[in-house]
């Protein structure tokens, strides 16, 4: 199926009339996946397509694995979740993942993605995403059970990769960081045009590494220019992870709004780490507002935040810390800063981190300023799972204002929220695949959260005759177009 797209200019419309003058026209593709369909696979949907074009995958399971070379190329299922099962099949392509995305602009929507592994000679780094582009989008995924889930070097420097309402469960697979070098949740390295110039990752929930062995990687490594780390569910759980948060060279990091917990069995004591593998040239400053760090770690203390020499904290406002640890080894935080044993969650076994009425986090925020025009205000909650919800004011510390739920509705009775709940789910090695050293762009304001924030709702509007008769006419073209297909 092919859809007809008009590039449009009106004029007039201040004056109540309008003018429709066809611009161009440009042919874009849906290419249809599945039983019955033009295409029976994926991979042989992608070798057809041209640039910009929508493939919708059909909910179902597929073994082939493939490059996204076309630029602007759009993979959503549809129908349900398509899954995309590597488990006991061939190696991925090119040695590296299900998916290996080339292409600049590309969007990966709704799609399980599981099973990519490669030996230990070829790195032992098989990822779910492997990602050597610019502009990606990853969004509304489930990413599980594969060595790496989304491992990250663009070709060319300085673009943007925004990851969104995904799920990373139980990656890590293998003994990569013993034999090779450590694989992760989601790493976003160095590629051989240097580092993202800015990493967007919000709304996931990124959990629980594999425990198949002992020694794993992070939740989230990034080696960015600017690393945005909102609004996300980022809990160690049963797994065997390192770092929660990792940002080995610095950069620009804003950890706003977060759920940030460690199990009871790390592979480390620390839960944001900054700047551990030496700083790049660019703006080495971190901003830490509104999160809810989490300890689980009963045997012994952690560091929750972890700055190396070089680099500056430069804003710590309106956290809340639960667990033994020091709050950070830069020296004491001020006082907006909470560190309790008693801090009255709903359901801390079950990771709901909401207040209880009479919770010592109610009432004590401060106003938390900004980075630049990068607003450090939260604006967002985290909804288990994979959701967001506005924010209804900054009062309270961590990453829930009190009077919200899990859910993201509002609690019932004394203020508890609902329990809830949702699924559980390298880098270096051969000349394909991309080593876990390196070096550490644009920076750009708040906010990102458009895609599936809130309600996704739009209000309407009041609309006078002449608009009214202006979308009669477009609804007239639409036809006509359809038609001629």
């Amino acid at each position: 199926m092919r859809t007809l797209r008009f590039d449009l200019l009106f004029t007039g419309l201040a004056t109540g009339t309008a003018t429709l003058v066809a611009t161009g026209g440009a042919v874009a593709a849906t290419l249809q996946v599945g039983p019955g369909q033009t295409y029976a696979t994926p991979c042989a949907a992608i070798a057809a397509a041209s640039p910009g074009d929508e493939i919708d995958i059909a909910a179902g399971t597929y073994t082939d694995t493939c490059e996204i070379n076309p630029a602007g190329l759009h993979l959503k299922g549809v129908g349900g979740q398509p899954k995309i099962d590597l488990t006991g099949n061939p190696e991925p392509a090119d040695y590296k993942g299900i998916y290996v995305v080339n292409g600049d602009d590309v969007t990966i929507e709704n799609l399980e993605l599981t099973g990519a592994a490669i030996s230990d000679g070829e790195g032992g780094n098989g990822a779910g995403l492997r990602i050597q582009s610019n502009g990606v989008t990853v969004t509304h995924c489930f990413i599980h059970d594969n060595q790496d889930g989304i491992l990250a070097t663009a070709t060319t420097g300085g673009g943007t990769l925004t990851i969104e309402y995904t799920e990373f469960a139980n990656n890590g697979l293998g003994d990569a960081c013993d034999a090779v070098s450590c694989v992760h949740n989601v790493y976003v390295g160095t590629g051989a045009g240097g580092d993202y110039g800015k990493l967007v990752f919000q709304f996931n929930w990124d959990h629980a590494l594999a425990t198949d062995t002992a020694d794993k990687g992070h939740l989230l490594k990034s080696r960015a220019l600017e690393s945005d780390v909102l609004y996300n569910r980022i809990t160690g759980e049963t797994g065997h992870d390192s770092y929660e948060i990792d940002l080995p060279n610095g950069g620009l990091g804003i950890v706003v709004g977060n759920v940030i917990e460690k199990g009871p069995d790390p592979d480390n004591k620390i839960l944001l780490d900054y700047g551990e593998e030496g700083y790049g040239t660019g703006t080495n400053t971190l901003y830490v507002v509104n999160n809810t760090f989490v300890n689980d770690d009963t045997a012994s203390g952690a560091t929750f935040i972890d700055v190396a020499s070089g680099g500056a904290l430069a804003a710590a406002h309106n956290n809340l810390f639960v667990g033994t640890g020091t709050l950070s080894n830069t020296g004491a935080l001020s006082p907006d800063n909470l560190a309790t044993a008693t801090p009255m969650f709903v359901d801390p076994t079950d990771y709901d981190y909401h207040l209880q009425p009479g919770s010592p986090a109610i009432g004590k925020a401060v106003p938390a300023g900004s980075a630049g025009t990068f607003s450090l205000t939260p604006v967002f909650e985290y909804v288990q799972p994979l959701g967001s919800v506005a924010r209804p004011a900054d009062q309270d510390l961590g990453a829930f204002e009190y009077g919200t739920s899990m859910d993201g509705g509002k609690p019932s009775g004394d203020g508890g929220g609902s329990s809830g709940g949702g699924s559980s789910g390298s880098s270096s090695g051969g000349s394909a695949n991309a080593g876990d050293g390196g070096t550490g762009g644009d920076a750009g304001a708040q906010p990102y959260a458009g895609k599936g924030a809130g309600c996704g709702c739009a209000t309407a509007g009041a609309r006078d005759a002449s608009t009214l008769g202006l979308l009669a006419v477009l609804a007239a073209l639409a036809a006509r177009a359809r038609r001629r297909r």
